[in-house]
């Protein structure tokens, strides 16, 4: 079967932005170390000036929080389920 371009070779397969076992596994570490060190992460984060403390706060911020999704890579069945569900939630 020849490559079509744009067609992906396992239509199954695992979908686009989907997140793997071992970034869920580093999220959860860096939750974890984060909450244990509270304390001295806050004082050290205090020492810094704003600067630095702002780009700290966006490199962790980067690691914690789920990527933004560009509707113009959706399926067509992933923006009808995203349609159905903001109607739901308009419902409500």
């Amino acid at each position: 079967m020849p490559f079509v371009k744009g067609q992906s070779g396992n239509p199954a397969g695992k979908r686009k932005g989907t997140r793997s076992k071992t970034t869920i596994q580093l999220q959860k570490a860096l939750l974890k170390l984060l909450g244990e060190h509270i304390d001295s992460l806050s004082i050290d984060l205090a020492r810094m000036s704003p600067k630095d403390r702002v780009n700290a706060v966006i490199a962790l911020v980067k690691h914690l929080t789920p990527p933004a999704v560009n509707p113009e890579n959706l399926t067509v069945e992933q923006l009808e389920q995203l349609v159905e569900f903001l109607q739901n939630q308009k419902k409500k």
